[in-house]
């Protein structure tokens, strides 16, 4: 994570999915690779065929890893992975509209994570 102008933090979220074909034709599921310590990560044994990254600009003053454990505390990340579950990624611009999805996820995340610290 690195602090850019205006105490503003950059951070890359990492997912990664095998399309490998199970019996039943389904896919691969969706799992996290970054944050590294991510509960909701689930392991995947077959070739990576994509990888989806979300870039994130946070202002909360937190250390990378104090961020991971806040994005692992958070519902912003199973949110990600429902979501990345419903897309084929068919259409061009499907990749940009989940990364901006993913991204609004975790803005309203740190918005109740600051609205929480204010009212304790």
């Amino acid at each position: 994570m690195e602090i850019g102008a205006f105490g503003v933090s950059e951070y890359t979220l990492v997912f990664r999915r095998a399309l490998r074909r199970r019996p039943d034709g389904a896919t691969g599921a969706w799992a996290i690779v970054r944050p590294l310590n991510a509960s909701v990560s689930t392991p995947v044994s077959d070739d990576v065929a994509q990888v989806f990254i979300v870039p994130i600009c946070s202002t909360l003053a937190l250390d990378s890893g104090s961020y991971e454990r806040f994005l692992v505390a958070s519902d912003a990340l199973p949110r990600a992975l429902r979501l990345l579950a419903r897309l084929t990624f068919a259409q061009p611009q499907t990749a940009e509209n989940a990364r901006k999805q993913i991204q609004s996820f975790i803005m309203a995340a740190e918005v109740e994570y600051i609205v929480q610290g204010m009212t304790a």
